[in-house]
């Protein structure tokens, strides 16, 4: 697809395997989807003493991903982040995709996830007078990511 192309994907709907907890229901957000490197600065100096300054990736880092939620009755991701609590972090590690798809419901992209486990769980602030939706956070440490 070029840059260029009319059909670029809007966020319009998402679709999640959680490897195990795919019956998490519906989510209004994910974000953290990425990797990047660190920079290591190397100076250097020729045989006239002029220095020069060269850039090298270091360290890989994936990024965690967060996705939010409405809480509903639902307990699949809370069961998933306690197997980790648990210790359980073999049996809690899945391979998940997240698809982005347009308006007619096709797959304009695909993010998979290898060895994914959730590192941190956010249960919403609560608040008796509050009319607003309780949204839950879980955080999905990861391994390494493709995009297909």
């Amino acid at each position: 697809m070029s840059a260029t192309d009319q059909s670029t994907a809007g966020a319009h709907y998402f679709k999640i395997n959680l490897g195990g907890a795919e019956a998490a229901g519906f989510f209004k957000e994910i974000d953290g989807i990425g990797s990047e490197h660190e920079v290591v600065v190397h100076t250097t100096g020729d045989a006239s003493g002029k220095s020069f300054v060269q850039k090298y990736p270091g360290q890989l880092k994936w990024n965690n991903i967060t996705l939010k939620r409405g809480v509903d009755s639902n307990n699949a991701l809370w069961t998933w982040r306690k197997q980790v609590i648990d210790g359980q972090i073999t049996e809690a590690r899945k391979e998940c995709t997240i698809e982005v798809l347009d308006w007619t419901g096709s797959t304009v992209v695909t993010y998979s996830f290898v060895n994914a486990w959730p590192c941190r769980y956010s249960a919403p602030g609560l608040s008796a007078g509050g009319n607003e939706v309780m949204v839950e956070e879980i955080e999905i440490a990861h391994e390494g990511m493709t995009r297909a």
